[in-house]
């Protein structure tokens, strides 16, 4: 449980430093990357239950999606990105700090 709130609290600390520059898009690559590791960190356990994996792989692909996007056009939508990574930081969240 502390570990999911530890991970959540610093994808949120590298996504809320990013609103200086209007979400630095390595703030939101930093958060993407402890989301990420939740959920992989989910799909590891042996307890885990298939809905929530598909949710959080589709909640991963999504965020990841928009990470490229934004690579592609810098000048992008960067909101839209720290939004999708949000969700799945907050979704991986919970799922970890669920008893195993």
């Amino acid at each position: 449980m502390r570990v999911a709130l530890l991970c959540l609290l610093l994808s949120a600390c590298a996504i809320m430093r990013g609103d200086q520059d209007r979400h630095s898009p390595f703030a939101i690559y930093d958060a993407y990357l402890i989301a990420h590791g939740m959920a992989e960190s989910y799909d590891e356990r042996q307890d885990a239950d298939p809905v929530v994996m598909k949710q959080l792989s589709t909640l991963d692909m999504r965020a990841h999606r928009a990470l490229i996007d934004l690579a592609r056009a810098p000048d992008g939508n960067a909101d839209a990105t720290a939004r999708a990574v949000a969700a799945l930081s907050d979704y991986a969240a919970r799922q970890t700090s669920s008893p195993q």
